[in-house]
């Protein structure tokens, strides 16, 4: 009988963990490591003041700062997700019709990877067209720089 509880047990604690504890763990070490990547910047913004009064905090702040990536970074790496996708897609529906797979996991993700690619390559082509006075200025501050 004792087996037989432990084995429920089981199956009922992995799914919660699955679902729930590790979600939730992988949050809170994100968060975590915001929190502390802000205290550090502080930490050195406040260390140089104290060393040079005459500083130019905004100056510094901005030399500091993360350096976001360009639009054209953040469109390409769309454009390499939806190829991924889909073709991780075409690969699970290819998988399971001609290699005789028969899982349902390949017949469900596969077109799901699909549709996730069409909209990313959707989002790449749109933010192309869309943004293409921004990169174009964005290419002129990098020259100026």
């Amino acid at each position: 009988m004792d087996e037989v509880l432990a084995h429920a047990l089981v199956e009922i604690l992995i799914p919660i963990g699955v679902a729930v504890v590790l979600p939730v763990a992988i949050v809170a070490i994100v968060f975590k490591s915001a929190l502390a990547s802000d205290r550090n910047r502080k930490e050195i913004i406040l260390a140089a003041l104290e060393k040079n009064p005459n500083l130019d905090v905004e100056d510094l702040v901005k030399r500091m700062k993360k350096s976001n990536k360009l639009i054209k970074e953040k469109l390409l790496a769309r454009l390499e997700r939806g190829c991924l996708c889909c073709l991780m897609g075409v690969a699970f529906v290819l998988l399971y019709f001609f290699l005789s797979v028969q899982n349902e996991f390949l017949i469900i993700t596969g077109p799901a990877l699909i549709a996730i690619g069409i909209a990313f390559l959707v989002s790449y082509f749109v933010g192309r067209r869309m943004l293409a006075k921004e990169m174009e200025a964005e290419q002129q501050n990098m020259k100026q720089e």
